[in-house]
């Protein structure tokens, strides 16, 4: 039977909507090769096998040497789990055409399936060889590149990389360069290429990730149009409501709402200190640091307040200087986080301004790590300060570095406030406190790139 022949009365079942078995009923149909075999291919690519099977039976029945339906067999089987079988159809399939770099992709992929790697990669190159500088070549580079990650991660960097000059749009390439930079230590490059992979596939990422590799890349208006649309289906949103203002206004945002820092603390409280620890965060040292300068024998003889204690990574590195440590945060999750650690005095849930206003000349010394970063303006902050401050006590407190000092602070794409130096000391100046020390320091790093702050040190006379 030729090519162009119909495939008389094959029986094609179709599967009810809805359900998962298909209808008894059949119904024959006359199909040329070309129509059964595409149709063969839309069936497996929505997971109706049972129907493809069918399909190709009555296929193979006529037609038991053709090498697009011993592909496709060896492919059903494939996504069946039935692998050996994959393997035998597919190697029969090129036999009859070996010329097609798509089979001998497919064929590594069964021969890797079976931990056959060392033949995996061979089928692998021979379907680049065969495809060339084309398209065709890319998902043949990619699965090399896979193979090569556990053993060499500069030659699975060339694989990925090949996939993706041979097709740019090749998504699930792009995030598998990303990854295997990252492992290189190339952080900001690997963002860079995991942002183009995010937009290039947004339906398996989240429109958190999708918004974040808009912002990365400095498509603004992409990023602004997404928020828009996004909070058009959940108006009331708070850290959709600040992202977008960090997005259209970013000079005249003057603080974090306490529904988004509640909202996005709480959500993050379990992996917190984890993804701390990844970001190579410093802010708690530092402020343990101007601790050992303003009292260099830890006594355990002062009333510390822990503002914005979060998960309480400052507890354990000032506690020796404390007889009473009390920490205060908005985020119950973060709270929980901080009671773990057996450290703390006593804990309360509390925005920040409120609590210190609240407890009039309580503390020696009030730290403050990464907490003011949500906070634009400091006047707020200081005051209430010095308020909850005894003579001769001290604030310590770490902010993100603005290094353009004709603004006063400035909401970052991140959420966070950076703070010029004019401001920081303005704030403290005009609450009737006295700048001891403020340093520029490393807090941590984003996307490969350190995020520098200001350790501040003041004084109440």
């Amino acid at each position: 039977m030729s090519r162009t022949n119909p495939v008389k009365k094959a029986k094609a079942k179709t599967d009810r909507p809805g359900s998962r078995a298909p209808v008894p009923a059949q119904r024959e149909v006359d199909l040329s090769l070309p129509q059964a075999l595409e149709l063969v291919r839309g069936l497996l690519a929505n997971g109706k096998l049972d129907s493809a099977e069918h399909l190709l039976d009555a296929v193979l029945a006529a037609l038991p040497d053709e090498p697009d339906a011993l592909h496709l067999a060896g492919a059903l089987r494939d996504l069946q789990g039935r692998t050996t079988d994959a393997l035998s159809l597919i190697d029969r399939s090129i036999v009859l055409k070996p010329d097609d770099p798509g089979r001998w992709n497919d064929l590594g992929n069964v021969l890797a399936k079976l931990k056959r790697r060392d033949d995996a990669m061979l089928a692998y190159n021979k379907s680049v060889a065969l495809a060339g500088d084309t398209a065709a070549a890319a998902a043949a580079y990619n699965n090399l590149g896979s193979m090569h990650v556990f053993d060499d991660l500069l030659a699975a960097e060339r694989c990925f990389r090949r996939a993706t000059e041979v097709q740019p749009d090749f998504a699930h390439a792009l995030y598998n360069l990303s990854q295997t930079l990252i492992e290189l230590g190339r952080v900001e490059e690997g963002v860079d290429v995991c942002g183009r992979a995010i937009i290039l596939m947004p339906q398996n990422a989240s429109r958190e990730h999708v918004a974040r590799a808009y912002i990365h890349l400095g498509r603004t208006e992409e990023a602004i149009a997404h928020y828009q649309k996004w909070l058009s289906e959940d108006p009331d949103n708070p850290v959709l409501q600040h992202h977008l203002a960090a997005l259209m206004r970013p000079e005249h945002a003057e603080r974090a709402s306490d529904a988004y820092v509640e909202s996005v603390f709480d959500r993050f409280a379990s992996s917190f200190d984890a993804k701390l620890a990844d970001l190579d965060y410093h802010a708690p040292e530092h402020v343990r640091d101007a601790m050992v300068a303003l009292y260099p024998n830890p006594n355990g003889d002062l009333d510390i307040a822990d503002a914005g204690c979060g998960t309480g990574l400052c507890g354990p590195l000032v506690r020796p200087w404390a007889k009473r440590l009390s920490g205060f945060d908005l985020s119950g999750g973060m709270l929980g986080g901080a009671e773990a650690r057996n450290v703390y005095s006593d804990l309360h849930k509390a925005e920040l301004v409120a609590f210190l206003n609240e407890h009039h000349e309580a503390f020696d010394v009030i730290i403050s790590a990464d907490t003011l970063c949500y906070f634009g303006q400091l006047n707020d902050a200081m005051h209430a300060s010095a308020r909850a401050l005894r003579a001769n006590g001290h604030v310590i407190f770490t902010v993100e570095v603005l290094d353009d000092d004709s603004q006063p602070h400035r909401l970052l794409t991140s959420g966070r406030y950076s703070h010029s130096l004019p401001h920081v000391s303005m704030a403290a100046t005009t609450s009737g406190l006295r700048v001891v020390a403020i340093r520029r320091v490393k807090l941590r790093a984003e996307a490969g790139r350190p995020v520098m702050g200001w350790l501040v040190t003041l004084h109440r006379p």
